[in-house]
């Protein structure tokens, strides 16, 4: 039996791929952000709780993460949605084959949020609480694993053949050699991002209390983004050599539009560790969101090139019906906008407080 066989027929799709795959890039980049910064921060307050039991970032940044998880999650049902829509016959399958730990992202979610939440609200009361920001934490590293067992293992209906042996939906991928460097090139990410908090944090929140706190703790969080980002450099290499030949072939000379993205995203890389090491800490941010979007862009590439032999966008009937899809368009401005009003209420309230 091909491997194709498995695969189910494709669904329609409202407009032009195209269109969906940018969207589902911008969704995501920005979805990942905020993981990461929720991740981050959570990894950041873990290790300052021990280190620092009384620290002032650590409150000021634990009263932010309950809200930022929420947008975090409430923003990712966007790019769950479009890639559900361009590559639903992949990512079902996949789930299902793993059902048993795709369902437990849901519990883990809910328990990550809870966690967060007793440590924001008891930080310093109780010496224990601090052991409730270290299990978020473990729980949102969980759900990150389960998502790139799946994510790999979408693109792999080789792999699926598996599901013959073991059909009680506990199939993982862990025989792909992506999986672990693709997951680290994540965790590793949020806890430069989780630096870039505890910066943001220092130089908005910590400077009202004392301004020479306030630049040590800018600095340490722009110490901590630059040295994850020079690991994030090795991950990424060995990333890149995990992939299998042919991919590695089309982003070293095989196709010119490969090969420019990964070269753009090496130079926004540059311009990323070039500004964390200058201290501008604004540039760093700017510069990081368009890293973070090219590189969503190259994790798209990669996906179309796994899935091209099994027929990928290419195989997707369109049935144009163009009103649902502006009307999506301007309820996810009008979405943006008001989270964005949101974020500045939150700000708000926090510096009452």
């Amino acid at each position: 039996m091909q491997a194709a066989a498995l695969i189910p027929a494709p669904e329609a799709i409202p407009v032009a791929a195209g269109c969906l795959e940018g969207l589902l890039i911008v969704t995501f980049a920005l979805h990942i952000i905020l993981i990461n910064s929720v991740l981050g921060g959570a990894i950041v307050c873990s290790v300052r709780s021990v280190v620092n039991k009384n620290s002032i970032a650590i409150k000021k940044i634990a009263k932010v993460l309950p809200s930022l998880f929420a947008l975090a999650i409430n923003l990712g049902v966007a790019p769950l949605l479009f890639i559900q829509i361009l590559y639903g016959q992949y990512m079902y399958t996949s789930s299902i084959l793993m059902a048993m730990y795709w369902l437990s992202v849901f519990f883990l979610a809910i328990f990550a949020y809870y966690a967060l939440y007793v440590f924001a609200g008891r930080y310093g009361g109780h010496a224990k609480v601090s052991m409730s920001i270290f299990l978020s934490s473990v729980a949102m590293l969980c759900i990150g694993l389960v998502f790139s067992n799946n994510m790999t293992l979408m693109l792999r209906p080789d792999m699926w053949f598996a599901y013959f042996a073991s059909s009680g939906g506990t199939l993982l991928n862990f025989g792909d050699q992506t999986v672990w460097p693709r997951y680290l090139h994540v965790v590793v990410a949020s806890i430069a991002v989780g630096g870039l908090v505890l910066a943001l944090v220092a130089r908005h929140k910590i400077a009202k209390e004392s301004e020479e706190l306030a630049m040590q703790e800018e600095r340490l969080g722009l110490n901590i983004f630059l040295i994850t980002s020079l690991v994030q450099i090795m991950i990424g290499a060995t990333l890149f050599f995990s992939l299998p030949e042919h991919l590695r072939h089309l982003f070293s000379g095989g196709s010119e539009f490969y090969t420019g993205a990964l070269l753009v995203g090496l130079a926004s890389v540059a311009m990323l560790l070039f500004q964390a090491a200058a201290r501008n800490l604004y540039g760093t941010i700017i510069t990081l969101v368009f890293t973070v979007l090219v590189m969503a862009g190259l994790r798209a590439l990669v996906r179309k090139a796994m899935l091209d032999p099994y027929g990928g966008l290419a195989a997707l009937p369109v049935e144009t019906e163009v009103s649902p899809f502006l009307m999506f368009i301007v309820a996810l401005v009008l979405g943006l906008g008001v989270i964005a009003y949101m974020i500045n209420l939150a700000m708000r309230s926090s510096e009452e407080v």
